[in-house]
């Protein structure tokens, strides 16, 4: 799977945006204060008269840079405080709930390969990787023999995803899975009743047609199902919350 090293919609990302605005806007507002030191001062007096209208002179001008100084101030503030970021996938979708993981028999149209048949797949699949979490195989309403692959990953098993889920945000979890899987059109549905985010995509076509994969994430599960029947990313999406809400049990 591809990792981007920078997550952009995290709250650390969003504080190191506000940061950078307030150095440039105190490093402007330095530049403008000594670049007009010299006009603010004007011409030096020679008289009383003169000195007085100096003084009056100088006080406007400094009045002037000083206004100028606060609307770049408050410019600079307004910007610094737009950036918002995302706490981690822990905290931002905990699983509060008793849980437990296990392939449904059927899934709507969807029947769970199992045997030698699934033993097969799994061979094919592997091909010397070792997967993240487990894995099943599905006979899908298509006519290919196999209609669906659902993965999921716990915490509990892999502590490696328990501690990319401390660091970094929902959507950039889902941005490297999507990046992985060189998906296309990837657009965010409804996560259904176990919260956190799902979004699907389409990836690159076969001979079989044109896949759709789907991925959810909270804090303490990443899933995905790979659909070869489907043909529209919100008919996707409603397959994919099948496939998760009959997989993952809660009491």
């Amino acid at each position: 799977m591809i990792t981007l090293s920078v997550d952009p919609t995290s709250q650390s990302f969003a504080d190191g945006q506000a940061l950078g605005a307030l150095l440039v806007t105190a490093t402007a507002m330095a530049v403008i204060w000594f670049a007009t030191r010299t006009w603010r001062r004007g011409p030096a007096p020679t008289g009383a008269v003169e000195a007085e209208q100096a003084f009056s002179a100088a006080l406007r001008r400094r009045n002037i840079v000083v206004g100028v100084l606060l609307a770049v101030a408050a410019a600079g503030l307004a910007r610094a405080c737009s950036y918002e970021g995302q706490p981690p996938t822990a905290e931002a979708a905990p699983v509060a709930q008793e849980r437990v993981i296990a392939a449904a028999p059927r899934v709507g149209a969807y029947r769970l390969l199992a045997g030698e048949e699934a033993a097969e797949y799994e061979r094919v699949m592997t091909s010397g990787r070792t997967p993240s979490g487990k894995r099943w195989f599905y006979d899908g309403p298509g006519q290919g023999p196999m209609g669906a692959i659902l993965q999921i990953n716990a915490v509990e098993w892999d502590a490696g995803l328990a501690e990319e889920k401390r660091s970094d945000t929902m959507t950039q979890e889902l941005r490297n899975f999507f990046a992985g899987a060189r998906a296309s059109e990837v657009t965010d549905f409804e996560a259904g009743p176990w919260g956190g985010q799902l979004s699907c995509g389409f990836i690159t076509p076969n001979a079989a047609g044109r896949p759709i994969v789907c991925a959810w994430t909270d804090g303490g599960t990443s899933g995905s199902v790979l659909l070869m029947d489907e043909r529209s990313l919100p008919g996707a999406a409603g397959i994919a919350l099948q496939f998760r809400t009959t997989s993952e049990k809660r009491t």
